[in-house]
């Protein structure tokens, strides 16, 4: 299905879905969180407003079937599809999941599975243009010694990247690799080595906008 909006002048509400990164965890303030970030750019490019609707939620996960399900924010994120993203009917949607599903032990063929339902279900009831991010860069001790969220590491992320970058090239979606602009660079993570600092926000918003303006110029161009 074609994503309907044609120029920034189309966007006017916007929905960050996903888990703490998109919900704004460790930027020095909301308004330097990476989708408040890229809110703020298409407002400037469009010339008006954006409602930026941030529906992330620290911990989460995207999919039921989880072994760190039970120590997740749940209710996950297809449980809240309906609340969170479908009923509020967004222009774009932004779609930040991956990373706590690998750390907690989501098999990829699972992750897909789900996204893919993911994405039917919003295709069903909604059309907005979708962004797909794919994971974000953490430091590698974080990797391990996280009970219930040590299943993971590069070459896993670099496995769901695939899936993510498959999923939005097979849908017609836009797919944004934020993991390519923080990769390697560790002093774009806090010294909790999982969460981005302003600076690792600022890249990531700057590599969502660049996708989105890729596909969706401003009226007039």
């Amino acid at each position: 299905m074609k994503q309907e909006i044609k120029t920034l002048a189309d966007i006017g509400r916007v929905v960050a879905f996903g888990d703490s990164v998109t919900f704004g965890m460790s930027a020095s303030s909301p308004e330097r969180c990476w989708a408040s970030l890229t809110a703020q750019m298409l407002e400037q490019w469009k010339g008006g407003s954006v409602e930026l609707l941030n529906k992330g939620v620290s911990a989460s996960i995207l999919c039921r079937e989880t072994p760190a399900y039970e120590f997740a924010a749940n209710p996950c994120g297809l449980e809240r599809l309906e609340r969170d993203v479908i009923s509020q009917k967004p222009d774009l949607l932004l779609i930040a999941y991956g990373l706590n599903d690998s750390r907690g032990g989501t098999s990829p063929l699972v992750f897909r599975r789900d996204y893919q339902r993911m994405i039917d279900e919003i295709r069903k009831e909604i059309n907005p243009a979708i962004v797909c991010l794919n994971l974000y860069y953490m430091h590698r001790e974080f990797y391990k010694d996280c009970e219930h969220w040590d299943k993971s590491d590069y070459q896993l992320t670099e496995e769901y990247n695939l899936v993510i970058r498959q999923l939005a090239e097979q849908n017609g979606l836009w797919y944004a690799d934020v993991y390519a602009a923080q990769q390697g660079v560790d002093w774009l993570v806090c010294p909790d080595h999982c969460h981005p600092n302003d600076l690792g926000h600022q890249l990531i918003a700057n590599r969502v906008f660049e996708t989105i303006v890729r596909h969706c110029p401003p009226a007039g161009v």
